[in-house]
């Protein structure tokens, strides 16, 4: 048996020599691709033996046994282009897996398809890469000892995620999924969705739970397999969540690329809802422009969080049960806040809250609850439980995280419950505005230690955004600017709001498609080919395709001016107009007999379909012909929206020629980039207010477009998401900060006031 620990070890050590592998975030993701592909192989050579007739839907060409297990086979060059060649007559695995298509087993296909779609390729040596193989090769998934080990070598990957980049949606520690699966016992046949299923830790918790609990017999397993479903949006989590569900025998995960977000609220029907959901929402993210119009408007919000609350509510069976993680900026508050609780407490019955302590999902220092309730009938009474750091430890981190029998406490007291010094009763009539922030009344306060503690929660956060900011700044001014070094090292807290995040958030994107974000990238990599040949070969694919009728011709479009070009780029990018790289699909209302035929039409868009979708959701859209529906790299847009809006789902909106799709002609354009892109001028065109009528289709396609080499586009993605991210996370410790300072005020006149009242009593 392979030592799990140390090849992993030696994987990362190896990936450090790569010059194209920058940083932890690529590191993952360059893993988690070659493990999935791995493990893909070694399961595929399971079934084979096991299934008469089974044939792999990985092209032989492709299959790991076939390429990778020699150790003495392709490496240098020859490996790298094996990977990434780009060329119609020898593509390599990349571009083929993104092109898959199996008629005999459609489902795998596509989730090989969906891998392949939103992953990259970093590394640039293929000698190092070789090393990376060897070593993969030296774990045997189907050894039941190494699949053991490297369950529990995989929850250190999980960790490393959750550090890389400040990624902390991605990861929920084992003994939280673990409690919270064991306290709502899904059972053999009940359907267990998690929409935000990040790397799949609640996914496989209930597996195990069920397999344990439940599973007896062969049929018993085949019911399992169809029981568990998972939506990601985060590629890298994504692949990671699916290499952890075949990890854990499911042969075809139910498990999909997509933004539960965009799922249209009102289009959720008996077929889709649950018996239950286990869930850690992302909280404190920013949601695309438009998302929340998928939602009824007394409950549209910006919060993420929130919204993941309503959409779980309308996705869950009458009687079907639900645990979910939630910051105290969800339990609390007035307005759209206050309306979701109460349709949470009036359409559920809300039994239990776990309150955790602050540090639980460190490095993010966040007060969050567990929440534990089920469908078909109103609150009356919440049982609370807080639950405390153990005795001696002043916070979890990476080296202390939360350990499962910590909860033993709560386990023992869940099915027998009495008020005690850590758990208390409420009844609904006490809660004002549906506030589910209550404290424990039977907590014994420490008065002389209060303010200490809060000062020391306060002074960690405030560092964490000191230090967030700055890395944040250090990325988008580019220049040096003498203004923003001195307020960075003495006024910092002019950026400790939410309009400088906002600010940060717009900054980052048109940085990034100016090539400003990459400035260092390109000093690393002077070999990088210029995209003069990338162009030329997408336009000369999308001839082809106009040749062939798969794609209309449309007007010729001008050269580009010199006076046009807003903005220096790059040596190695090249201006374009965004019609030579893209086909637009103009919308138009399907004609009466579909309308008969199929009930289309605006009660179609109303709610029998799933719209709204930015990419690489899978959409169901009329689209030009009836027949004709939006593949997975689209960009849907809207030209009749307020000045064309990305996304298309409010009901304001007409599904007639206002609906769009830019659909992207060459696979070596990645569809993010161009997204973020668009992004850009969709902001540009809302401050000129261009409205309906506006924006058509000479507009988009004369569009200038600045196109970077493929390899320079995924790193501007990886750069974009990563700021983002953080950007993200600042947003919650700005929160956090102005919610301690409240405390912290409060705490030191309280002390104040009650010490001065002992001295005047004497």
């Amino acid at each position: 048996m392979a030592n799990v620990s140390a090849v992993i070890s030696n994987i990362r050590n190896i990936m450090r020599q790569d010059r194209g592998i920058s940083g932890d975030a690529q590191r993952l993701e360059q893993l988690g691709w070659m493990l999935f592909l791995k493990i893909m192989d070694d399961k595929d050579q399971e079934l084979e033996v096991i299934k008469d007739n089974y044939v792999s839907v990985i092209p032989e060409k492709f299959q790991w046994r076939n390429w990778a297990t020699n150790p003495e086979g392709i490496t240098g060059d020859e490996l790298i282009n094996f990977i990434d060649s780009n060329e119609l007559a020898n593509k390599g695995l990349f571009l083929s897996l993104r092109e898959i298509k199996s008629t005999t087993n459609p489902k795998r296909a596509m989730i090989v398809k969906e891998v392949f779609d939103g992953t990259n390729n970093y590394m640039k040596s293929g000698y190092e890469m070789r090393k990376v193989i060897n070593k993969l090769n030296e774990i045997d998934f189907t050894k039941s000892e190494d699949k053991h080990v490297f369950g529990n070598i995989y929850e250190s990957i999980l960790q490393e995620l959750r550090d890389a980049g400040n990624k902390g949606e991605y990861y929920t520690p084992r003994a939280v999924t673990q409690l919270m699966t064991m306290m709502t016992d899904p059972k053999l046949g009940e359907k267990v969705l998690d929409p935000a299923a990040g790397t799949g830790g609640f996914l496989s918790a209930a597996i195990d739970h069920v397999r344990d609990a439940y599973v007896k017999t062969v049929d018993d397993e085949a019911i399992l397999q169809n029981s568990i479903t998972g939506w990601e949006l985060k590629p890298v989590a994504y692949v990671l969540g699916l290499t952890n569900l075949i990890l854990h025998e499911i042969d075809v995960p139910d498990y999909h690329y997509i933004d539960s977000l965009k799922k249209e609220y009102n289009s959720i029907g008996k077929k889709d809802q649950v018996d239950v959901i286990l869930a850690n929402p992302p909280f404190g993210a920013s949601i695309a422009d438009g998302v929340e119009t998928n939602f009824p408007a007394t409950y549209r919000c910006k919060e993420s969080a929130d919204l993941f609350v309503i959409l779980m509510l309308q996705l869950l069976k009458p009687s079907g049960r639900c645990a979910i993680v939630l910051p105290d900026g969800s339990i609390t508050g007035d307005g759209i806040k206050a309306r979701i609780r109460e349709k949470l407490l009036t359409d559920c019955n809300l039994h239990t809250i776990i309150r955790l302590p602050q540090s639980t999902f460190f490095p993010a220092l966040v007060y969050t609850n567990l929440l534990f309730f089920e469908k078909g009938s109103p609150t009356n009474e919440i049982w609370y439980y807080e639950h405390k750091l153990p005795i001696g430890q002043k916070s979890y981190s990476k080296t202390k995280p939360i350990q499962f029998n910590e909860f033993e406490p709560i386990i023992n007291w869940w099915h027998n419950r009495e008020e005690n010094a850590f758990s208390w009763k409420v009844n609904i009539e006490q809660l004002t505005n549906f506030d589910l922030d209550v404290k424990n009344p039977n907590e014994v306060i420490s008065k002389l230690e209060s303010s200490d503690k809060i000062y020391e929660t306060y002074s960690k956060i405030n560092s964490n955004t000191h230090f967030l900011i700055s890395e944040i700044v250090e990325e988008i001014f580019i220049e040096t600017n003498k203004t923003v070094d001195k307020i960075i090292d003495e006024n910092i807290n002019v950026f400790k709001n939410q309009e400088s995040v906002n600010h940060f958030r717009l900054g980052i994107l048109r940085d990034g498609i100016k090539g400003n974000l990459t400035t260092k990238w390109r000093e690393l990599n002077p070999k990088t080919a210029s995209a003069n040949g990338l162009f030329k070969s997408i336009k000369a694919e999308k001839n082809k395709l106009i040749e062939i009728g798969k794609i209309k011709k449309g007007k010729a479009l001008p050269a580009i001016k010199s006076n046009e070009i807003p903005y220096e780029i790059p040596p190695t990018w090249t201006w374009c107009r965004l019609g030579d790289i893209i086909e637009l699909v103009m919308g138009q209302s399907p004609d009466g007999d579909t309308y008969n035929k199929n009930g289309v039409g605006m009660p179609f868009y109303q709610g029998k379909t799933e719209f709204g979708a930015i990419y690489p959701t899978k959409v169901s859209v009329w689209c030009t012909e009836p027949k004709r529906i939006s593949q997975p790299n689209d960009i849907l847009i809207s030209v009749r929206a307020p000045v064309g809006d990305v996304n298309i789902s409010d009901k304001s909106y007409s599904i007639g020629r206002g609906l769009s799709i830019m659909r992207i002609i060459n696979s070596t354009i990645n569809h993010f980039f161009l997204f973020y892109y668009f992004d850009c001028v969709k902001r540009d065109w809302n401050e000129k207010g261009s409205f309906f009528g506006a924006i058509n289709r000479d507009v988009i396609e004369n569009k200038l477009f600045a196109l970077p080499p493929i390899e320079e586009q995924n790193e501007i993605v990886r750069k974009v998401e990563l700021l983002m991210n953080k950007c993200n996370q600042l947003s919650q410790e700005i929160e956090q900060l102005k919610k301690h300072e409240k405390d912290l005020l409060k705490a030191m006149f309280n002390e104040t006031f009650e010490t001065n009242a002992e001295i005047i009593q004497e």
